[in-house]
């Protein structure tokens, strides 16, 4: 794992609209891998917190904006497919809130090393990203007296513009 410091500005994602340049189809080689920014720490954040509460909808603030999932994908119909990942998405935040303790507080997020530059149609998709592969969320909490860290592992991030967002909470099934 590498820990990536947050940079200082933060992520400039869309949410639809134009094609940010980190995402156009035009790229013949891989942009350079954006760091962590505040922004995506505290979506991170916000997604503890809804995990904590068992509020998908809150934890959902993490996840891939439609409109750019439906820019980014090369199918017919990318709500269908948005949907069910979004059904999955739910059912995860719904498993964790069972498992992840009450008192969690968030601690930092880190990008594995199992990232790639995914190319035109290499994942159904009409656009490149970067991708991240599980990633670790770290949290801490009482254990015996005792401040302890724990993770709970992201899935899959990808990138829209320079920001990160989740697209697999866990396993997908």
């Amino acid at each position: 794992m590498v820990t990536l410091a947050p940079s200082a500005q933060p992520g400039r994602a869309q949410a639809g609209g134009d094609v940010p340049a980190h995402n156009s189809p035009r790229l013949r080689e891989a942009p350079p891998l954006p760091p962590l920014a505040e922004a995506d720490l505290e979506r991170a954040r916000t997604l503890l917190r809804g995990i904590l509460a068992g509020d998908p909808e809150m934890a959902a603030a993490a996840y891939l904006p439609r409109a750019a999932f439906a820019q980014i994908k090369g199918v017919a119909n990318p709500d269908h497919i948005y949907d069910r990942l979004m059904r999955e998405f739910t059912a995860d935040v719904h498993a964790l809130h069972a498992e992840v303790p009450a008192d969690a507080r968030f601690e930092r997020l880190e990008l594995s090393r199992r990232r790639s530059w995914v190319v035109v149609r290499e994942e159904a998709n009409r656009l490149p990203y970067w991708s991240a592969r599980r990633n670790q969320l770290t949290y801490s909490t009482e254990v015996n007296g005792a401040r302890v860290e724990r993770t709970l592992e992201v899935r899959t991030l990808i990138t829209w513009d320079d920001a990160w967002y989740i697209t697999h909470l866990r396993e997908f099934h």
